[in-house]
């Protein structure tokens, strides 16, 4: 059996960090206030993975006029990507920053915050749900450089056999919800039945949808429930670590898989 992991929101709470570093980027860019409830809807509703993007779209949001329901119905068709956020600025002749600038400075303000970050799934837990799986592995929209500094602090690379981030996805495209980062997953760690994804977006659940319809091998799709993804479909759920870890223990022994 092999598990593969999402990071923020599923493995590390993300909160005090990434979510905070999304708002204050906007709020400096606008150079007023923004809200920051406001911003992780806009996230979710326009299936923004990245959060370097849903900055930009916050940017974009805050000076289109829209409300944010009428935002989200106009920007949400066709991939997640950036570049047509841009498209649209410049049909609306809105300025929006470089992307690079928007970057250099997200990563500043989640370097300095990234130290809130705490576990949701306790080391215990996780070489728990290790012995009863036999491999775990993650696949998460950080850069490498994020990722070592959670998972160093926190020890948690002795968990994982395989790791898929940002770094190797050779572009835009790739990243969820394409299925490219499943399939490059089973090229480096193989894979074996059952498998599961566990996530807490509309990302993560297509992007195991798409791998299911493509590639004709199962991965089950494990939603970790959280106040922004009740409509996300899913063929098992979980609130906590605790439910996780009884889930596993089902599935490991048949209970739950079919």
């Amino acid at each position: 059996m092999i598990i593969c992991f999402d990071v923020d929101g599923v493995l590390v709470e993300v909160g005090p960090s990434y979510y905070r570093a999304l708002a204050e980027t906007v709020s400096s860019f606008l150079g007023k206030p923004v809200d920051s409830g406001l911003l992780l809807r806009l996230k979710f509703g326009l299936n923004l993975n990245n959060d370097w993007d849903a900055t930009l779209a916050g940017i974009l949001f805050y000076q289109s006029g829209l409300e944010p329901e009428k935002f989200v119905s106009q920007l949400a068709p066709g991939p997640p990507d950036f570049r047509k956020f841009y498209a649209r600025a410049a049909e609306e002749k809105i300025k929006l920053p470089d992307y690079d600038r928007l970057v250099e400075k997200f990563e500043a303000l989640y370097r300095k915050y990234r130290p809130l970050e705490t576990l949701k799934i306790s080391p215990a837990n996780l070489a728990e749900i290790k012995s009863l799986a036999g491999r775990l592995a993650v696949i998460t929209g950080r850069t490498r450089e994020d990722l070592d500094y959670t998972f160093n602090k926190f020890s948690l690379y002795r968990f994982f056999e395989v790791i898929i981030a940002e770094d190797d996805l050779p572009s835009v495209e790739t990243r969820k919800p394409s299925s490219y980062p499943l399939k490059l997953l089973f090229e480096k760690s193989g894979y074996s039945r059952p498998a599961c994804y566990l996530g807490d977006t509309l990302a993560d659940s297509q992007m195991v949808e798409n791998f299911n319809r493509e590639d004709g091998r199962k991965v089950f799709f494990v939603l970790f429930k959280n106040a922004l993804n009740s409509g996300v479909k899913a063929d098992f759920y979980v609130e906590n670590e605790k439910e996780l870890l009884q889930f596993i223990k089902n599935f490991t022994q048949g209970k739950d898989f079919s």
